[in-house]
C-alpha cells in the first residue's frame, strides 16, 4: 500500500508577549511578620587612614596607609609601602636613594647565620650636570615580595619575628640615604641616613570553617561526621595488672587549620573494657580549669608550639604552650555527670567535651624556613598522679595542626 505525501506550507509566528511586571523591592531589614534566619557576617577591616612620620635634621619620611595611633608601620601580605620624602637644604643634595630589605638571622651556640630575604635599592634622585636642585618632596611606592628563594625551594616571606634571648630575628627595614656636598672639605662625603623598621604580618585564613564550640559533639558527629578528624593513641597498662590498654580517641575539627582567635572544640573518648576504665571514676582529689583530674589521672589538652632554630647545621629546639584547654565530662543518657557508655564487644567508653584556644599574647602564626621553623600541635596528655602505684602508664600524643592569623569567612578578604 502506498501513501502520497503532500507538501504542506505552514507559516508560524512567535507568540505575543506582554511586558513583565517590575521586580519587587528588597531590603536587608525584615518586614513585619518576617524573621532573619541566617545572616552572613561581613568582614570589615579597620581603615588605614593613619600616617607614620620619622623626622631628622635633613629628612622627613612619611608612610601612609597606617592604622591610626600605630607606633610602628605595619604591612600585610604583598603590602604596598607608600609615602614620600620631604628634604631640607635641597640645594646641597647630590643624590637621594632608598634601600628596602628583609633579613633572617639565627644564632645557635655561638654560631650565627644571616640570610638576605630580599634587597632592593632605588636611586630616587641624582644631580645632573645642569645643576637643577633636588625637589623638596619625592613620592615613592614599593611592595613586599610574596616569596623568597630559600636554597632550592621557594617559600612565602616569613613574618617579622624576634625570638627570646636573640635566638632568631626576622626583620624588614626601609633606609633613606641622602648625600650632600660639603661647603668645606668638599672631597669628604656628607649626608644623612635614616633607617625605619617595618612590621610585616602576612595574613592567612583557614580554607574551611569549624563547627561552633557550643554544639553537642554526639549530635554533630552523627549528622556531619566529615566535620571531625579522629586522632588516636594508646594508653598502655602495667603488665602485672592484666588490664587491657585504653584507646584514646581525640576528635578535632577536620580542617586542622585554625585561627589564633578561634575557640577550637574537642571531644575525648576513652575505649576499653570496664576494669581498665575504672581508675578514671575513682574519687578525684583535685581538679583544675585546664585539666580534668579523674581518679588521680590528670587529663590535659593544650596547644603547643615547637621552635627549631638552625645555624650552619647546628640546631636547637624549644617548646612553648600557647593555650590550655578546658574539658568537662560528657553527660550520660541518664543525666549523670560522668558514666560508662556501652559500645559492644565487651568495650565501654568514657567521654569528655571541651575547647582550647590560644592565649591573647600569641600574635604570630606558624611558618617554616630552612633556618627557622615554627610548628604547632594539639596535645593530649594523660598522667597518673601516682605513677608508681597506678596500673596505667602516662601517655602524651602531639598531633600537628596549623595556626593562621585570621578566622575563616565566606566573604572576600579585605586585604
Amino acid at each position: 500500500m502506498c501513501y502520497a505525501i503532500k507538501n504542506i506550507k505552514m507559516e508560524t509566528f512567535p507568540p505575543s508577549y506582554t511586558p513583565s511586571p517590575p521586580s519587587p523591592s528588597y531590603s536587608t531589614k525584615p518586614l513585619p511578620g518576617e524573621l532573619t534566619v541566617v545572616e552572613s557576617r561581613r568582614v570589615t577591616a579597620q581603615p588605614r587612614t593613619g600616617v607614620f612620620r620619622r623626622i631628622t635634621d635633613d629628612v622627613t619620611l612619611v608612610l601612609k596607609d597606617q592604622l591610626p595611633g600605630s607606633v610602628q608601620p605595619s604591612y600585610g601580605r604583598e603590602g604596598s609601602v607608600r609615602g614620600h620624602l620631604t628634604l631640607r637644604g635641597s640645594e646641597e643634595i647630590r643624590s637621594v636613594s632608598l634601600r628596602f630589605e628583609g633579613q633572617l638571622s639565627t644564632h645557635v651556640a655561638g654560631t650565627s647565620c644571616t640570610t638576605t630575604l630580599f634587597r632592593d635599592s632605588y636611586k630616587m634622585w641624582q644631580r645632573d650636570p645642569s645643576g637643577e636642585p633636588c625637589p623638596s618632596t619625592i613620592p615613592f611606592a614599593l611592595s613586599f615580595p610574596p616569596t623568597f628563594q630559600d636554597g632550592r625551594e621557594t617559600r612565602h616571606l616569613p613574618p617579622s619575628y624576634e625570638g627570646a634571648y636573640g635566638g632568631a630575628t626576622c626583620s624588614y627595614t626601609l633606609t633613606v640615604a641622602v648625600s650632600k656636598q660639603r661647603k668645606f672639605l668638599s672631597f669628604l662625603p656628607s649626608g644623612d641616613i635614616l633607617t625605619v623598621p617595618l612590621q610585616y604580618i602576612p595574613r592567612f585564613r583557614p580554607h574551611a570553617p569549624i563547627l561552633p564550640s557550643h554544639l553537642p559533639f554526639m549530635s554533630t558527629v552523627k549528622s556531619s561526621p566529615e566535620e571531625w578528624h579522629q586522632v588516636m593513641c594508646l594508653m598502655k597498662t602495667v603488665q602485672s595488672s592484666k588490664l587491657a590498654p585504653i584507646e584514646c580517641l581525640l576528635f578535632v575539627p577536620a580542617v586542622q587549620v585554625y585561627a589564633l582567635s578561634d575557640t577550637i572544640p574537642v571531644h575525648l573518648q576513652l575505649r576499653a573494657p570496664r576494669p581498665s576504665l575504672a581508675p578514671f571514676l575513682e574519687p578525684s582529689r583535685c581538679s583544675s580549669e585546664s585539666s580534668s583530674t579523674a581518679g588521680g589521672i590528670s587529663i590535659s589538652i593544650y596547644l603547643l608550639r615547637q621552635i627549631v632554630i638552625q645555624a650552619h647545621g647546628t640546631k636547637i629546639a624549644s617548646s612553648r604552650i600557647l593555650g590550655e584547654g578546658k574539658i568537662r565530662p560528657s553527660s550520660g543518657s541518664s543525666g549523670d555527670s560522668h558514666a560508662f557508655h556501652k559500645l559492644g564487644d565487651g568495650l565501654d567508653s568514657l567521654d569528655w567535651d571541651g575547647e582550647v584556644r590560644c592565649s591573647e599574647d600569641v600574635t604570630i602564626a606558624s611558618f617554616s624556613t630552612s633556618q627557622l621553623v615554627m610548628k604547632d600541635f594539639i596535645v593530649l596528655s594523660l598522667t597518673p598522679s601516682e605513677p608508681l602505684k597506678s596500673p596505667l602508664i602516662a601517655v602524651k600524643h602531639c598531633h600537628p595542626i596549623r595556626l593562621v592569623t585570621d578566622p575563616w569567612t565566606d566573604q572576600a578578604p579585605p586585604w
